[in-house]
């Protein structure tokens, strides 16, 4: 038996697979020499029996290997690839025609796609589960690096409080707590109330950003962690009660702060700046946000459906992240516009299809979560781009010339396709588990 395995597992390639795989081929060789045993058959003469019932351990092994081999999800890495390209060629139109650019920014922005695409290539060869087994140590990191950025970081910019790590900001690596927080409601399953007040605790990581960078991302943060958390309780991973959980933390946690905000609100005693971002949400006229959209609005209703409009955008703020698909719209037309927001859902809805399909519970939650991210940000920006929202300072994925949101988009990518390239070894863990093997 031992020579047998020996053999088997040495055709299987992927390191993880082959104990798994061992246990259940050893586990199967006994039960079947057991049943021997019982008609009469001496042990060692069963156990051989058993063994040669398996067939040829190299055929065995090659078709093992061929099961629990790592897959590439080569339709999303086509769709990625396809919107860098784009990416590429938006950024070096928009900088051959000025805009107080330098001659240089189409080919650093080229760069900086091509790094993030083989960074996206990378950290989809690591395995994913490693988020869940070190969940809480990531956590801590996080929670420092916010700490530290409140007691230490620069201020400005209607921001109290932030630190950058190169091109990376605060916000920037905020958003890659979402796998990060999957792994930690992943660790909390099958626990009860005590297991909900943690998964609260450590979805309390924006608000601690919440006085030191951009409001609106810290909104979106909390939403996408919130709606993961909720999906978690809607499918029984916590011993509580759904439907009194659900309502008790949507009442607390959404409606209470909205009636707060609004009482302050009416009351004139919110700062001036959030008074009028609160303004321009409501529509009230005569401030800068309200501008912008109106703006946004008059770009588009003087582009072509196809083709340069033949005019120069100067009433936006800058190509930067919000109006981007302004300038698209305003140099390639309105369907080039359509197009790419188009592909950009579309990459949103692949990673959704991915992680609903996963028979592992740890990648089904962190890939959703990054699909909200996707889906929320390119809804937002499309808004931004009809006028239809004011400006929220968020980046608009694999596009927007913020060298760190383009960072974010593709780690976070290629957190989605190593949850589909390690979906049938750790898949078929989940369901050795949930068997008790």
């Amino acid at each position: 038996m031992d020579e047998y395995l020996r053999i088997l597992l040495s055709q299987i390639r992927c390191r993880r697979a082959r104990d798994m795989v061992g246990k259940e081929v050893r586990d199967h060789i006994l039960d079947q020499a057991e049943a021997y045993e019982q008609t009469g058959m001496e042990h060692r003469k069963a156990l051989e029996e058993a063994v040669r019932d398996m067939g040829d351990p190299v055929e065995a092994g090659a078709a093992l290997n061929r099961l629990h081999r790592p897959q590439t999800d080569w339709r999303m890495l086509a769709l990625i690839g396809l919107v860098s390209i784009l990416s590429m060629a938006v950024h070096a139109g928009i900088g051959d025609k000025g805009l107080a650019l330098d001659d240089a920014y189409g080919l650093r922005h080229g760069i900086g796609v091509l790094a993030g695409y083989g960074l996206m290539l990378a950290v989809c060869r690591i395995d994913y589960g490693y988020i869940g087994k070190y969940a809480k140590g990531i956590a801590v990191l996080f929670w420092a690096a916010g700490l530290f950025a409140l007691l230490f970081g620069r201020g400005g910019s209607g921001a109290v409080r932030w630190l950058s790590f190169g091109s990376l900001g605060t916000t920037d690596m905020a958003y890659l707590y979402i796998p990060v927080y999957g792994g930690l409601l992943y660790r909390y399953r099958g626990e009860g109330y005590g297991g909900l007040r943690k998964c609260i605790l450590w979805l309390l990581f924006p608000v601690l950003l919440l006085r030191m960078n951009s409001l609106p991302a810290v909104i979106l943060l909390f939403l996408i962690l919130a709606a993961m958390l909720s999906a978690v309780i809607g499918k029984g991973w916590l011993q509580v009660r759904r439907k009194r959980t659900l309502a008790a933390f949507w009442g607390c946690f959404g409606l209470l702060p909205c009636v707060w905000a609004a009482v302050l609100f009416a009351s004139g005693k919110l700062p001036a700046y959030q008074t009028e971002r609160l303004k321009v949400f409501l529509g009230q006229e005569g401030s800068v946000g309200n501008y912008q959209m109106m703006m946004a609005s008059e770009c588009l209703k003087n582009s072509r459906l196809i083709g340069g409009s033949g005019g120069e955008i100067t009433n936006l703020a800058s190509i930067q992240n919000e109006y981007l698909l302004n300038f698209v719209a305003n140099d390639y037309g309105m369907a080039a516009m359509v197009f790419i927001g188009l592909l950009l859902l579309a990459v949103a809805a692949r990673v959704i299809h991915v992680s609903f399909r996963q028979g592992n519970s740890l990648g089904m939650i962190m890939g959703c979560g990054c699909g909200m991210f996707f889906e929320a940000v390119t809804i937002i920006d499309l808004l931004h781009c009809f006028g239809k929202i004011p400006p929220t300072r968020l980046f608009l994925p694999f596009l927007s010339p913020d060298t760190g949101g383009l960072a974010v988009a593709y780690i976070l990518a290629g957190v989605v396709l190593s949850v589909y390239r390690f979906q049938r070894i750790n898949g078929n863990y989940a369901v050795a588990a949930e068997n008790g093997q």
